[in-house]
């Protein structure tokens, strides 16, 4: 299923569009309290300092300016979408594109995070923090935060991790349990994660 997903998005972007968009709407439907779950287990996160939150409309500026600031080698393993201000209003406006924010103590945004949810009850997490902020804990607590909110709402939790990238792999290996599910082309693994006991 998860090949195939990603097939799909990859071989026809404009019919991927459209599945996301009748996607949302189901959603919306059957998950009409993810919002507020991910809100009220985000401001429980303590660490490094950072304020953890959902992303506002008013914030995609900043989110725009955060992925066109971080170096080609901190967005080897990271694209999730295009980085462009269309394509991140038209996944704010997704209810199934749950994204979030890692603010540092003076406000500045350091990192990124999504949950890209399904309404048959899967969800796929991507992270991406500042190259600035890394190896400070922000990483595996994202991990954390975004099994915690699957646990709550009921998602089942996957991802895609390249093997390359160690430093992803560890802090999901510490935020969550962390199980494989099948080996993908280019060195990547599909993963399954749940919150820890």
């Amino acid at each position: 299923m998860i090949r195939a997903l990603v097939a799909f998005k990859r071989r026809c972007p404009w019919a991927w569009n459209q599945v996301e968009c009748a996607n949302g709407m189901l959603f919306r439907l059957r998950y009409r309290r993810m919002n507020a779950t991910a809100a009220s287990v985000l401001d429980k996160v303590d660490v490094a300092g950072c304020r953890f939150s959902l992303l506002e409309k008013e914030d995609l500026p900043a989110l725009e300016a955060l992925l066109a600031a971080q170096p080609e080698s901190n967005l080897t393993w990271f694209h999730p979408h295009a980085f462009d201000r269309k394509t991140l209003e038209r996944l704010y406006r997704n209810p199934a594109f749950l994204m979030m924010k890692v603010n540092a103590p003076d406000g500045t945004m350091v990192g990124y995070f999504f949950l890209r949810c399904f309404f048959i009850g899967r969800a796929f997490a991507g992270l991406l923090v500042d190259r600035a902020w890394q190896d400070k804990g922000i990483g595996t607590a994202i991990w954390a935060s975004c099994a915690g909110i699957c646990a709550r709402t009921g998602l089942r939790m996957q991802a895609t991790i390249s093997t390359d990238n160690k430093p992803s792999m560890a802090s999901c290996r510490k935020g969550t349990d962390f199980r494989e599910l099948q080996t993908l082309e280019d060195h990547y693994l599909a993963v399954e994660c749940k919150q820890k006991e």
